[in-house]
């Protein structure tokens, strides 16, 4: 019932249009059904009474059903219509909540997962919106126009087909809290066997070297036959409903043609009133017999659309700080503060495990100040840049820029003050220029003498030059139609290219030869000109151009 309510509440800002078209449809319909059934009365009443007025009344009545038959289509064309539009608005939605979910969203959860929520289940949304809602409302709204229609022909007649349509909806409500349940199973094993897939294409070079790759083949093919299994498990609920419900619509219909039957030969009904109950049974009993697999189909649109939801209310990173504004900028604190790094016996560890993942006594970096970080692999380098980022929460401890803590800062503010290289950065499909201009970080658009300056500083200038199309080369997802040395060149060029006053840098040259990298380290003197500069390396290439060297 809970993901139901969430369902229809997601429907936001578009629901009175969505319910009036949804509502207006539903009458229609429903209307045109009972037509159905008074022609059928007027027609049989016409000829067993020789009444040429009844047919005539019969004529003029399929005319108007042909007419509103014509325009229903356009009906259904206004719902998914809207119906897009709102999908549209919810990918939207699920893309900035992608962008502000914390770093432990990120190594908690599986790519394959995230892809299969933000397009398969978001996508699947639609359907269930434009189809299954209106058939799950329509079977119902269609059952009890019905049902008011033949009290008004013959209540006799009405007790047998609603004796018969209870125990239908009885049978399709049971098995359908069956079918709820392996649906949600089947979706767990579809995100695992698509977890599992990517594992295997990300590490297909493993898989092709290795003997022991056939593990992982046993493994896909286990999670291959569950998943499987559990859609065939689901596949037999809705066989079981669906004949469960045509065995009983078969029972009904037979038995109110015969109880028919006989109030006809006591001469208490005529033969149109007894076709027109028999032809609303009809509709009705195959609304109860679709009613059933419509609703297994809603309650799988539920389950899958549960997971969109869940992802929409994750708790995200905490953007405010002591200043709420929102406009791109800095905080012009490093011109008055000697001291731009401070921080006193900072703790962290991931999710509280016992084992600390970074403990420091103290540190305290001037402003301007060069520092090379080094130490152990493992050690917690890389972590505490991310700290410094605020990508997790510190446990304890103080960790103060410019003179404030990090939380008295807004997100926008502490990432527009800090220029951040990771060790593996990311390059987006589209052109190089729109890569490195990903680091602006001003309100107006940077110019092109400016991002060649910062991909000159970077030691990117030369090769991309060297290119066709020069800055306006694409690139493949993730930059792949570069070497590894050229693709990290940009990343450092986009880095360049945002003016902040402290520049932390995780192994930027590990990607680069020993040439390369002094060149790089030689081209970062101007770059890091009065700025507080944070360099994690292994490698200790280019000490001298650091005031001095801490180990964690």
């Amino acid at each position: 019932m809970k993901d139901t309510r969430r369902f229809l509440q997601y429907i936001g800002k578009y629901r009175f249009r969505y319910w009036l078209i949804l509502i207006i449809t539903l009458i229609t319909e429903s209307a045109l059904q009972v037509l159905y059934s008074y022609v059928t009365k007027q027609t049989i009443n016409a000829i067993e009474f020789q009444n040429m007025q009844m047919f005539r009344t019969a004529v003029i009545v399929c005319v108007i059903i042909v007419i509103c038959k014509c325009l229903f289509p356009y009906l259904r064309y206004f719902h998914i219509h809207l119906v897009r539009r709102m999908v549209y608005d919810l990918k939207l939605r699920l893309f900035e909540k992608l962008l502000d979910m914390n770093m432990k969203f990120y190594d908690d959860t599986h790519s394959a997962e995230a892809m299969r929520t933000l397009n398969m289940d978001a996508d699947s949304l639609k359907t269930a919106w434009f189809s299954h809602v209106y058939w799950v409302s329509g079977k119902i709204v269609l059952v009890i126009s019905s049902v008011v229609t033949m009290c008004f022909y013959s209540p006799i007649l009405t007790c047998i087909a609603l004796i018969i349509s209870v125990l239908t909806a009885f049978v399709s409500i049971r098995i359908n809290n069956s079918i709820k349940n392996h649906a949600k199973n089947v979706q767990k094993k579809s995100a695992k066997l698509a977890a599992l897939f990517s594992d295997i294409i990300s590490g297909f070079v493993t898989l092709k070297m290795n003997p022991g790759a056939s593990i992982v083949l046993k493994h896909f093919y286990k999670e291959n036959e569950e998943s499987a299994q559990a859609e065939r498990s689901r596949v037999r609920m809705e066989a079981s409903l669906e004949m469960a419900a045509f065995l009983l619509g078969i029972i009904g219909r037979f038995g109110t043609i015969i109880v028919g039957a006989l109030l006809v030969a006591d001469g208490k009904l005529n033969f149109g009133i007894v076709m027109a109950v028999v032809t609303l049974q009809m509709s009705m009993s195959s609304s109860m017999q679709r009613f059933g697999s419509s609703l297994a189909a809603f309650s799988t649109s539920v389950v899958r659309a549960g997971h969109v939801f869940d992802f929409l209310e994750l708790e995200q990173e905490e953007c405010v700080g002591w200043n709420t504004q929102t406009q791109v900028g800095t905080v012009d604190l490093h011109d008055k503060c000697n001291v731009a790094i401070e921080l006193y016996k900072l703790h962290f560890s991931y999710d509280d495990m016992e084992n600390t993942q970074l403990y420091y006594e103290g540190l305290k970096v001037e402003n301007g100040e060069k520092i090379l970080l080094a130490g152990e692999s493992g050690c917690g380098k890389s972590t505490f840049l991310k700290l410094l980022l605020r990508f997790y929460p510190v446990q304890s401890g103080s960790v103060r820029l410019y003179g404030r803590e990090l939380n008295e800062y807004s997100l926008m503010q502490l990432r527009n003050m800090i220029t951040y290289v990771p060790q593996e950065s990311y390059l987006f499909e589209g052109t190089i220029r729109e890569n490195i201009e990903y680091g602006w970080n001003k309100a107006c658009s940077p110019d092109m003498d400016m991002i060649v300056r910062a991909a000159k500083q970077a030691y990117a200038d030369e090769f991309i030059s060297e290119l066709p199309d020069g800055y306006d080369t694409r690139l493949t997802a993730g930059g792949m139609n570069l070497s590894g040395g050229q693709r990290q060149r940009i990343a450092i060029a986009r880095a360049m290219l945002k003016d902040s006053p402290v520049i932390l840098m995780d192994e930027p040259s590990s990607a680069l030869d020993t040439h390369s990298e002094n060149v790089f380290l030689k081209a970062l003197d101007s770059p890091m000109k009065d700025k507080t500069v944070i360099m994690v390396s292994h490698r200790m290439t280019g000490v001298e151009r650091f005031d001095r060297v801490v180990r964690l």
